[in-house]
């Protein structure tokens, strides 16, 4: 099954343990994590955050590295204009949300798993499931 991970609950499970990792773990060993370029683009537009400098540097991790490991570990997709279009007639508040929604559709994935409050209220978006990630590590 294909799953998607926005881009806070991805950083967090990269950079500290807790329910993302636990997450990130039981996708990685037993599903496909879902990325397209613009996901990937998000992610390590963030990660390069000055915040996360130092944690990084602790961790002795590369952002370059850590974005060539998720690429690995990530089955990447291509957005059609199919799922683009079908995205743009979600209604949310964060139109910066709809990459997830977008990445959704094209990997028919059966969750988005998130902490943003914009995608949460959605529930659903066609066969897609947006949890929060304590909800869905208890649906697995």
């Amino acid at each position: 099954m294909n799953i998607v991970l926005d881009t806070n609950v991805l950083i967090s499970a990269v950079l500290w343990k807790g329910l993302p990792f636990d997450a990130l773990k039981i996708i990685l060993k037993k599903h496909s994590l879902a990325q397209s370029q613009e996901t990937l683009r998000e992610f390590e537009k963030v990660i390069r955050r000055e915040k996360f400098t130092r944690i990084l540097q602790k961790r002795q991790l590369i952002v370059e590295t850590v974005v060539a490991s998720l690429v690995m570990e990530s089955r990447i997709y291509t957005i059609s204009e199919k799922s683009s279009s079908m995205a743009k007639k979600i209604k949310v508040r964060d139109a910066d949300d709809l990459i997830f929604v977008e990445l959704a559709f094209e990997a028919n994935a059966e969750f988005i798993v998130s902490g943003d409050r914009h995608l949460l209220e959605l529930g659903k978006v066609e066969n897609t499931k947006i949890l929060p990630v304590n909800r869905f590590l208890a649906a697995m």
